[in-house]
C-alpha cells in the first residue's frame, strides 16, 4: 500500500519519474552492486530512522554519506540517540516496514519529522526505494522538493561539512 501512495503522491503531483525492478536489496553495498551493474550514477537514498526521547526522526541523505547521530542533538532535544529497531520502524512508519525499504516520504505516521540533506539537491536526479526492495524510483530533485513542499509531515533541510551543522524550514 505505500507503495501505491507513493507512486499516487507522483502521479497526482504530475512529476515525470522512472520506475526500475531489480533483485533484492537489503543494504547500500546491495544497491552499489545493483547501480554498477545497470550503470546508473545518480544520487541514491540513504533513510535512517533515530529514536530519541521517545520520538522518531527520518534522516534522508545520499548513501554512501555517512551521518552522525550527535549533529542532530540540538534539533531532537537530547544527545540520548539511537537507530529506531526494526520492530520501532514497523510499528511507528506502517506495519511490515523493513529497515532496507524506507522511502524518503510518505508514511502513515505524519508526526514524524523528516531531516533531507542539501546535498542530495546538487544531484539532476534522486533514486529511492518506495518501500519494496526490489524496485526503486528516480524523480529529478526539483521534483523531490515539491513532493517535501507538499507532504504533511514536518520536513527541514541540513547541511553538513567539517566546519558546520545546520538546519533551516523548507
Amino acid at each position: 500500500m505505500i507503495y501505491e501512495n507513493i507512486k499516487k503522491i507522483i502521479q497526482d503531483m504530475k512529476i515525470s519519474f522512472d520506475e526500475i525492478e531489480h533483485e533484492e536489496s537489503k543494504s547500500c553495498d546491495d544497491s552499489k552492486i545493483f547501480r554498477n551493474k545497470a550503470g546508473l550514477e545518480w544520487a541514491w537514498s540513504k533513510n535512517i530512522v533515530f529514536h530519541c526521547r521517545w520520538n522518531f526522526y527520518l534522516v534522508t541523505t545520499i548513501w554512501d554519506k555517512d551521518i552522525k547521530a550527535r549533529n542532530f542533538k540540538h534539533e531532537f532535544g537530547s544527545k540520548d540517540i539511537r537507530f529506531a529497531s526494526a520492530d520501532e520502524i514497523s510499528q511507528n512508519l506502517w506495519n511490515d516496514a523493513k529497515i532496507w525499504s524506507i522511502p524518503p516520504f510518505w508514511f502513515e505516521n505524519i508526526s514524524i519529522p523528516i531531516f533531507v540533506d542539501t546535498d542530495i539537491f546538487e544531484h539532476e536526479y534522486f533514486m529511492f526505494t518506495p518501500a519494496i526492495p526490489t524496485k526503486t524510483i528516480r524523480v529529478k530533485t526539483t521534483d523531490l522538493m515539491k513532493i517535501y513542499k507538499n507532504t504533511q509531515n514536518n520536513v527541514k533541510l541540513f547541511k553538513v561539512s567539517e566546519e558546520e551543522f545546520s538546519v533551516k524550514e523548507i
